[in-house]
């Protein structure tokens, strides 16, 4: 027993000491810096608001070590540390074989998508170790073949946590609906108290109308009234991607459903090996034969996180970068453990049938290496998602809010602009002097000033903001955005856009200032560029990746500053940005001369450098 115990523990602070060496330096990219502000200040962060997971945050950003960033960080690593001593847990009840357990950790510990998850600022480690939690719960009432109501009223008392971290933990609901229609006339007695325990959980969620009507951080929308409360709970701010409206794709095509099927397939070969995901499904049915109520618990349970979440999240004809990243990489973390799982009861049916023939030798060296073999892939993970040297999304910032003019006005939109923004800001108090508002959706101009509090501070510096005369805030050169029009956007029939570095200043159509002065005040500010952090990082997350390409315009736009005497070999560069759906035309026009080779030579080697089609889950096409 204390053998046991000792391995297990060896081998997760092994993992632990791994993690945390390989967290970013400040925060991540993605929603990471969003998310650190709304805990720091005990805020909101994006719909549905996650308010459990921000609460757990704020304990963690008080530890004595490190920066916010990093202290927040360790809830991550934290948590994918739990869920593998879980999965341990739920391994070795299955097989009876603590060996078993140990290569379950191993293989999901170095798998590409949970490492990933596990060194970035997010929710979904979280998420997953209260899965299986209810999920080890689950099979304890299953093999003690009794319904114990204290294992009834805990579980439904996680499931109502569970509401407040995402919204995609409440699926266990039906695997243990299931478990309960096993013991049917207990089960029954059991609803009514289960049904107070799961709000007592819910319970969580008024931290969402708390802090609204205190008038705190809020990343995206208030829930300061029932209707908004209900709308962040699901997620309606979405869309189409809402919580209800999502849902209601399970229901579709053949050929849906077809897609879904190969892209988990892809996901989940990619993360292990077609061999691993073959013999999974044997270790399902070996299952099956075994014990009939725990196959249909798990089987279920794998089949509501892989098939119907895929269907809803991962049905597209081709993975493109942002599905299979952003839905694949993140969502499907339960699927491949429970994956994990069947595999790991496969070899344990084979490798105790080898045992009882006499190869002896085969289980008793072959099983050892299995928990060491797939460290052997430790050194690629490492280089692939370690985020200890990223920079990118710190500086990205840093460098954008340096070279702001003074009392000036920065508009961003969409969330890496947006987020790391307001850290530095918000949590850095770096440029108070400079208010930042952002837009959520590109086809509009409702600002969120969250940049600009107090409002006490910035109405003195910027009274033309506040007084709704964007004309004169043009007219002074102060309007710097992170975005370029596109003709679905508001301003586009009003404002012209000038190039300044990799934003732009927001100016008049009836702007007469000479393009003299625009060239000059890009080759002065170029001092503020941090480069070599767009070269350096050794990740392929998308978002830094996305963050650098668009850095790199920046030495487009200082190429074209530069005007040469004789005008020779001019070019004509197509530097359009996409917004989502939207595309905002933006061309440069550059005469090629040996003042500005090395601005297009930097340009080349940071598109080269962080070339997205490089990235690990990407499909080859």
């Amino acid at each position: 027993m204390y053998r046991r115990v000792i391995n297990v523990n060896i081998l997760l602070a092994l993992i632990i000491i791994l993690y945390v060496f390989s967290l970013f330096p400040v925060f991540s990219t993605g929603d990471g810096g969003g998310l650190v502000v709304a805990s720091h200040l005990l805020g909101i962060a994006h719909p549905p608001g996650y308010p459990f997971y921000i609460e757990l945050s704020k304990l963690f950003s008080l530890l004595p070590v490190a920066n916010i960033g990093i202290r927040i960080g360790l809830l991550t690593v934290i948590f994918s540390a739990l869920s593998l001593y879980l999965l341990y847990l739920i391994v070795t009840d299955l097989t009876n074989k603590p060996i078993y357990g140990l290569i379950s950790v191993s293989f999901l510990a170095v798998s590409y998508s949970f490492y990933y998850n596990s060194v970035v600022i997010k929710f979904y480690t979280l998420n997953l170790f209260f899965i299986l939690l209810l999920t080890y719960l689950g099979i304890k009432v299953l093999k003690s073949d009794n319904l114990d109501k204290r294992l009834v009223y805990l579980s439904a008392f996680l499931l109502g946590i569970g509401s407040s971290i995402h919204h995609t933990l409440l699926i266990m609901f039906l695997p243990l609906f299931i478990v309960g229609l096993y013991y049917c006339r207990q089960f029954v007695r059991l609803i009514p108290l289960s049904f107070l325990f799961f709000i007592i959980g819910f319970f969580v969620n008024l931290h969402l109308y708390i802090r609204s009507i205190k008038d705190t951080f809020s990343a995206a929308h208030k829930a300061d009234t029932l209707e908004r409360f209900i709308a962040m709970i699901l997620r309606k701010f979405y869309g189409e991607s809402s919580s209800i409206d999502a849902t209601k794709g399970v229901v579709s095509t053949i050929d849906s459903y077809i897609y879904t099927l190969k892209n988990l397939f892809y996901l989940f070969s990619v993360n292990f090996s077609y061999a691993f995901v073959f013999l999974a499904f044997i270790g399902a049915y070996l299952l099956y034969k075994s014990n009939k109520k725990l196959f249909l618990f798990l089987f279920t349970s794998f089949f509501l996180y892989s098939v119907i979440l895929g269907k809803i999240t991962l049905s597209s004809e081709v993975l493109d970068l942002a599905t299979v990243y952003v839905s694949g990489n993140q969502y499907f973390l339960p699927a491949l453990s429970f994956l994990i799982v069947f595999c790991c009861y496969f070899l344990y049916k084979f490798f105790e049938f080898l045992k009882e023939r006499g190869f002896n030798f085969v289980y008793s060296v072959i099983l050892p290496v299995l928990v060491v073999f797939p460290f052997t892939f430790l050194f690629s993970r490492f280089v692939e998602t370690n985020h200890f040297n990223n920079w990118v999304p710190y500086y990205h910032a840093k460098d954008l809010l340096s070279y702001s003019p003074v009392a000036s006005l920065v508009s961003t939109y969409g969330d890496n602009h947006t987020f790391e923004l307001w850290y530095l800001k918000l949590v850095g108090r770096y440029r108070d002097d400079v208010c930042h508002i952002t837009s959520h959706y590109y086809n509009s101009i409702e600002w969120r000033v969250e940049g600009c509090k107090p409002k006490e501070i910035y109405k003195p510096l910027i009274p033309e903001f506040f007084a709704g005369n964007l004309n004169e805030i043009m007219n002074k050169k102060i309007f710097i955005s992170t975005v370029a029009l596109a003709p679905t956007h508001p301003l586009y029939n009003f404002v012209e856009i000038k190039p300044f570095l990799f934003t732009f200043f927001y100016v008049n159509k009836n702007d007469t200032t000479p393009p003299q002065w625009y060239n000059r005040i890009n080759i002065e500010k170029a001092k503020f560029l941090s480069t070599d952090v767009c070269l350096n990082h050794n990740v392929d997350d998308p978002f830094t990746l996305e963050m650098c390409n668009f850095f790199s315009n920046a030495y487009l736009v200082l190429a074209s500053s530069i005007v040469p005497t004789f005008k020779l070999n001019e070019i004509d560069v197509d530097a359009s940005i996409s917004y989502g759906k939207f595309l905002a035309p933006f061309r440069l026009k550059i005469y090629l001369s040996p003042q500005n080779q090395s601005f297009i030579e930097i340009y080349k080697a940071l598109r080269a450098y962080n070339n997205p089609k490089q990235s690990y889950l990407l499909p080859e096409e």
